[in-house]
């Protein structure tokens, strides 16, 4: 979810649950990535508000060996690096800006 919150420019994503509606308790162990479940509502809210997928918050690590095949359908939702589009960005020369800025707008 951090991922996320990040990519949306939400920088207090336990405030930004709270506002929207969330418990404390439940912002607080979301927020922590603090979660051995997640309730359907919970989910349901969260993909809304960050207009996302339930995919796009949920991570999966595989914590056997033989749960790492390259073919299982959970690889999909298997976190990949960091999302850093600030960082990204920051690092291409402004021809390659102008490049992603029409293309955003060709995608609208």
């Amino acid at each position: 979810m951090t991922r996320v919150c990040a990519a949306r420019g939400i920088a207090k994503p336990y405030s930004f649950m709270v506002k929207n509606g969330f418990s404390p308790t439940a912002a607080s162990k979301l927020a922590k990535g603090d979660v051995e479940y997640i309730k359907l509502d919970y989910l349901e809210t969260l993909s809304a508000l960050l207009n996302c997928t339930p995919n796009d918050l949920l991570v999966w690590a595989p914590d056997r060996k033989s749960d790492d095949k390259a073919d299982h359908p959970l690889q999909q939702i298997r976190q990949n690096g960091s999302l850093d589009l600030t960082e990204t960005l920051r690092s291409l020369s402004m021809d390659k800006l102008k490049e992603i800025e029409l293309a955003l707008k060709n995608m609208s």
